[in-house]
């Protein structure tokens, strides 16, 4: 084995041996084609390797219609549903590309359902009009919402709701930050979701956001530089009681529970 290919190896093997330890029956990922620049990967696997900031992103000229992603199982698996996570799953990148507006699900069997997702990149729950038992599975690109910089569509992350096939995806831990807060002047508000998404600022002006755990800490990562605190990078941090937290970002900012109802 030569240096490229024992690379090569060592890259497949970190990408798959998460998903491996979730589920007893990993499925192979391939699809019609895939974005191939010179120092970054968009590969199949990335669709389903538990990570939000990884996506796959077709790589056919256009919009990508018609580019699907197969899954094929060592053994049938059963679900009614599937989770997904809408286009490029960092946070930066997600308005710049086209995300999925109409998505065709098939299965090897000739079941075909099309379904209509919506525009977030937060966790959505597709539910069929009846179980679905399959062991090779496809979902094609029907139409999309455009990117306001590229006509790549992504996938982050997709998960089908079964027993049999278990799941990479991990939710955070630290679930004092999920919820509402704002600032006690209500200037600035964020939403963190319990699926490592959230939401910063408004509905008329809503910036999207990810966060993963750092310690006792939070880390959130924003698609813009947010004016309040000068960065795009925000560090979290709990104080307060249980019946009154307070978060602290960026060591200055002082967050209380929103419980408004908008």
């Amino acid at each position: 084995m030569n240096l490229r290919n024992f690379k090569s190896t060592l890259l497949i093997l970190s990408i798959c041996l998460p998903l491996f330890s979730e589920s007893l029956n990993p499925p192979v990922i391939t699809s019609t084609s895939q974005l191939q620049p010179k120092t970054k990967k968009y590969i199949p696997v990335f669709a389903m390797d538990g990570k939000l900031k990884t996506s796959w992103v077709e790589g056919a000229e256009g919009e990508g219609l018609g580019e699907s992603l197969q899954f094929k199982y060592k053994t049938p698996i059963n679900f009614r549903s599937l989770s997904i996570y809408n286009g490029f799953g960092d946070p930066k990148l997600w308005a710049a590309n086209n995300r999925i507006k109409k998505l065709k699900v098939t299965t090897e069997s000739g079941i075909e359902e099309v379904v209509t997702l919506k525009d977030s990149l937060s966790r959505q729950v597709v539910e069929f009009k009846n179980e679905i038992r399959a062991k090779e599975i496809s979902l094609t690109i029907q139409e999309v919402y455009k990117g306001t910089n590229s006509e790549n569509t992504a996938i982050a992350e997709v998960m089908f709701d079964s027993e049999q096939a278990g799941s990479a995806l991990v939710p955070p831990k630290n679930t004092w930050a999920i919820g509402k807060w704002k600032t006690k002047s209500n200037i600035a508000r964020i939403q963190l979701h319990n699926d490592g998404t959230c939401e910063m600022g408004y509905e008329t002006a809503k910036m999207l956001c990810t966060w993963t755990e750092k310690g006792d800490k939070v880390i959130v990562s924003l698609e813009a530089t947010l004016p309040l605190t000068n960065t795009d990078i925000l560090e979290i941090k709990r104080r307060g009681n249980a019946t009154d937290p307070v978060i602290e970002i960026n060591g200055k900012h002082e967050f209380v529970l929103n419980r408004d109802e908008v």
